[in-house]
């Protein structure tokens, strides 16, 4: 008999290709990953994995492995979103998944009031550059800022990021104010990874500031906001975050950068339980709040209607 904790640890090397990645998807001790790894290769009577430079390879008997344990972790992701789905009072704990801009901006500053208001909840916010895999349990929501394709999900759009130019007022005082979008060419952008590039708002900020100089990469959203407050150059960045704060300036604020859509993301089997419900609602009003509306409606297929309210209990 296969233990599923073995299975679980499997799953996640032949994902991650490190005892260390492995570790850290799981939120547990590398030495307990090469543990119960060992203890699986004894059962199954023959290696699972092999070092290579680009890390852990899976042999063939792990090949042979994988859709087996893929399938158990599929029933039982199933049978504990069944269970989930029987709970009507918003208690326990639900894990969200964003970008580091929204969970830093949007998401810290509302934590407050909303677990004042809802005491027997508790978020894990993760905030990862990488979509989490919500149908192997990696998360119960996503907030994307692209259009979700997993049909076995669901998903509704609760507004539209907007962007503007913005950089430090000492930056502006140093180099100037740019009065016309070819005035761009002579000044220094900050921009996200060149991974990014083919994001149709990068995409934009290089056509419109073309022959600026490229002078700072970063691969997170609070760095670019930094990195502009601090003077390093001028950064496309979400108005919502920086609407009257002193620390940014804005430049050529009649230009209108293309927006991107928000989307809220969950499994079906969670989306009717009182914790999800209650979560998804609030991030829904974090929006509204935030960006306003935007004629936000459901992706065709994904989604079945309004989020629901949680049923009250005595």
């Amino acid at each position: 008999m296969f233990a599923w904790d073995d299975l679980r640890i499997f799953l996640a090397v032949h994902r991650a290709r490190s005892h260390a990645g492995a570790a850290r998807a799981l939120h547990t001790a590398s030495t307990t990953v090469g543990r119960r790894l060992a203890a699986l290769e004894a059962a199954v009577g023959a290696r699972l994995f092999t070092r290579t430079p680009e890390g852990l390879a899976p042999s063939a008997a792990a090949q042979r492995l994988l859709p087996h344990a893929e399938r158990v972790e599929a029933e039982l992701l199933e049978a504990e979103r069944a269970l989930s789905g029987a709970d009507s009072r918003p208690t326990g704990s639900v894990r969200v998944t964003t970008g580091d801009g929204f969970a830093s901006f949007v998401l810290a500053p509302a934590l407050p009031a909303f677990l004042e208001a809802h005491p027997g909840l508790t978020l894990e916010i993760r905030a990862d550059v990488r979509a989490l895999d919500l149908t192997r349990g990696e998360a119960d929501v996503a907030v994307r800022l692209f259009r979700p394709r997993e049909r076995s999900l669901v998903a509704r759009r609760l507004g539209l990021e907007r962007y503007a130019f913005f950089a430090a007022p000492a930056y502006l005082a140093r180099r100037g104010t740019p009065r016309h979008p070819r005035d761009l060419a002579r000044h220094d952008l900050i921009l996200y990874d060149q991974d990014f590039d083919r994001m149709r708002t990068q995409s934009w900020v290089r056509q419109t500031a073309a022959g600026a100089r490229v002078a700072v990469r970063a691969s997170t959203t609070t760095t670019m906001h930094a990195a502009c407050a601090a003077g390093a150059g001028i950064a496309l960045l979400t108005v919502s975050t920086v609407r009257d704060d002193p620390a940014f300036a804005a430049v050529l604020p009649s230009l209108r950068p293309p927006p991107n859509e928000i989307w809220a993301v969950t499994h079906p089997e969670l989306r009717a339980t009182a914790r999800v419900a209650t979560v998804l609602r609030w991030l829904e009003a974090l929006v509204l709040a935030s960006e306003g509306p935007a004629g936000a409606a459901d992706a065709p297929g994904l989604s079945a209607g309004p989020w629901p309210a949680a049923r009250r209990t005595r």
